[in-house]
C-alpha cells in the first residue's frame, strides 16, 4: 500500500510541476510577443483560450485565407509555427506587429 502511494504522490507531482512549467512558459510567451499577439487580434484572428500545452494559438480567416500561427515555448525553446492558407512556416518567436503581418501577407 505504501508504494502505491509512493506512486501515486510522485505522478501528482510530476503532473503539478508540468502545469507550472507551461503556465510559466505561456506567460514568458504572452510578455515577449505581446504586440504580436495585439495584431493578431487587430487582423481578425481568434486567440484560443489558454490551454495546458506551452503555446498560445490564434486563428482565423484573412481576406478569405484559414490563418493559424501558434508562439509555442517548451524545451526546445521559443519558436513560432505559422500556417498561411497551404504555406506552412516553422520561425523563430514573432514578436513584433511588423513580423507578423510579414508572415501573414506571405513575404519571406
Amino acid at each position: 500500500m505504501q508504494g502505491a502511494l509512493s506512486g501515486f504522490v510522485v505522478l501528482l507531482l510530476a503532473g503539478v510541476g508540468t502545469c507550472v512549467f507551461n503556465r510559466l512558459w505561456q506567460r514568458s510567451l504572452l510578455h515577449d510577443a505581446a504586440s504580436a499577439v495585439e495584431e493578431a487580434d487587430r487582423l481578425g484572428l481568434v486567440v484560443q483560450p489558454l490551454g495546458f500545452g506551452p503555446e498560445i494559438v490564434a486563428r482565423g480567416k484573412i481576406d478569405g485565407v484559414a490563418v493559424r500561427i501558434r508562439w509555442r515555448g517548451g524545451l526546445m525553446g521559443p519558436r513560432s509555427d505559422a500556417r498561411v492558407g497551404k504555406r506552412q512556416q516553422r520561425l523563430p518567436l514573432l514578436i513584433s506587429a511588423t513580423a507578423l503581418q510579414a508572415v501573414v501577407s506571405g513575404e519571406e
